[in-house]
């Protein structure tokens, strides 16, 4: 038997003091566990979002990566001098669509730039890449990126920039870091190529 037992109808009609009920009210426990879910369902469903996002990103980043690595092979092999073979820009294009193609669900490729730069040392590759980083001063710079058709026995790096827009978590400095609730996810290969044919 409750501490409280419930009148009837009857009993609360024939007259039962506003301040009694009142208090009857404040010991009622019925109900305040659904009154205490409302209190948290939106922070907890708001923290749940933002692990679903953070995860997609790095998923997302691991996939960049991995397409990146793969589709890089073509330059390693010299296999990309025969199927590159138009201008710059139409190389450039090619060749993001080749990354893409490897990461096809999860990367925007609208988005994405592309980077191919050749050098005679890993001195000189790293002076390249360090002077063009893409995120610097809290915004996305790919001024200069483009796609520098690779010869036997040169140092290659290869990086490709996504833009990649967040939603739950754009209040996280830690994961903003391209400004306005994006952030710019970098993959980067480097390698010497084989001593392929002309």
């Amino acid at each position: 038997m409750p501490p409280f037992p419930i009148e009837t109808d009857a009993k609360t009609a024939a007259g039962c003091k506003p301040a009694r009920l009142h208090t009857r009210f404040r010991r009622s426990q019925d109900g305040a566990t659904a009154v205490e879910f409302a209190f948290i369902a939106f922070p907890f469903l708001l923290v749940l979002a933002a692990i679903f996002e953070t995860a997609l990103m790095f998923w997302t980043s691991q996939a960049l990566d991995e397409a990146v690595s793969r589709s890089s092979r073509q330059l390693l092999t010299g296999e990309a001098n025969t199927r590159f073979t138009g201008n710059p820009a139409a190389n450039t294009s090619a060749f993001r669509d080749e990354i893409c193609a490897q990461a096809r669900i999860l990367v925007d490729c609208s988005k994405v730039t592309i980077d191919v730069r050749s050098s005679t040392s890993f001195a000189g590759a790293r002076s390249g890449v360090d002077a063009s980083n893409p995120i610097s001063a809290g915004g996305l710079n790919t001024t200069g990126f483009g796609y520098n058709q690779p010869q036997p026995e040169q140092i290659v790096v290869v990086r490709a920039v996504l833009e990649y827009r967040l939603i739950f978590t754009q209040w996280s400095d830690s994961l903003v870091n391209i400004g306005s609730g994006r952030r710019g996810i970098v993959a980067t290969t480097a390698f010497r190529t084989e001593p392929f044919g002309p």
